[in-house]
């Protein structure tokens, strides 16, 4: 019992290892952008996924995806999310770093208050969905 466990946890290591590999692949990533002094730190950069097959839907083909990479800094510990702008979707690095610039976590004086950080972050502007999620995941992995 207990070998088939260690195995497992062997196991689960490597997957994780495993996971980070494609992110091998990618282009050097910018240095990022640091939003705030305070508690909470939002810091983000562009980059660019450089994709292992091209992906193809009804209206273009492409190898790479433009992503923005981004950090939320608490006390020791880092969360990080992704905003991912396929061209259909209609958002690029550069509208989301212009939200990114908006958002103050500083207001706020820990990162399980979900709630409200994710309602002050909606409150910012309308559209701008892959900026918001970006946020959103990022504050999830910090928390979790």
């Amino acid at each position: 019992m207990k070998s088939g466990r260690r195995n497992f946890l062997k196991g689960a290591g490597a997957a994780s290892l495993a996971a980070a590999f494609p992110l091998a692949a990618c282009s050097t990533p910018a240095a990022p952008a640091v939003i705030g002094n305070g508690k909470m730190k939002l810091s983000f950069r562009p980059y660019e996924l450089q994709l292992r097959h091209t992906f193809t839907v009804a209206g273009n083909s492409r190898n790479t995806t433009p992503v923005i990479l981004t950090e939320i800094e608490f006390e020791g510990y880092t969360g990080y999310g992704e905003a991912s702008m396929p061209p259909y979707l209609g958002e690029s690095q550069e509208s989301v770093m212009k939200f990114l610039k908006k958002v103050d976590l500083e207001q706020f004086r820990d990162p399980f208050m979900v709630d409200d950080i994710l309602a002050y972050v909606d409150s910012i502007d309308e559209e701008n969905r892959a900026a918001k999620a970006c946020v959103d995941i990022a504050l999830h992995d910090l928390i979790g």
